[in-house]
């Protein structure tokens, strides 16, 4: 038995309209450098790169992947602010504290960090403070 099959000359209308038209390139806006910063605070396996060209907040959301350390560290533990070509810290009254080259900086205003400054974390992660080049 032979099935016999019918072909029928309907066009078939697409369901999605068609793209528009490419606009000229005179209309379209070149992309802008972002501004790179020019320091790091970073740990000494290269985990965590933590930067600023403006104003940045940093806490445990973060450091998840700590672990049960990461606890210790609040929720806004610390901000980065780079201001005038120098990268500042603060704590944000953090329950266990951060500490710029061992002295607990809890309470105390901006403090300038510069290349090789060591960051202590609710004495859970140690970062130092590297530049660009490096």
């Amino acid at each position: 038995m032979e099935e016999k099959t019918e072909t029928l000359d309907i066009p078939i209308q697409p369901l999605i309209p068609p793209l528009p038209p490419l606009q000229p390139a005179e209309q379209t806006q070149p992309i802008k450098p972002t501004k790179k910063p020019p320091y790091t605070l970073t740990d000494p396996t290269g985990r965590y790169k933590l930067s600023t060209t403006n104003y940045a907040e940093y806490g445990r959301d973060h450091f998840l992947d700590l672990g049960e350390d990461a606890q210790y560290i609040s929720r806004k533990h610390f901000a980065l602010k780079y201001q005038n070509g120098t990268l500042y810290i603060k704590d944000l009254g953090s329950k266990n504290g951060t500490k710029l080259n061992g002295v607990d900086i809890r309470g105390k205003d901006w403090q300038p960090l510069k290349p090789g400054d060591e960051i202590e974390i609710a004495d859970v992660i140690k970062l130092k403070v590297v530049t660009d080049n490096i």
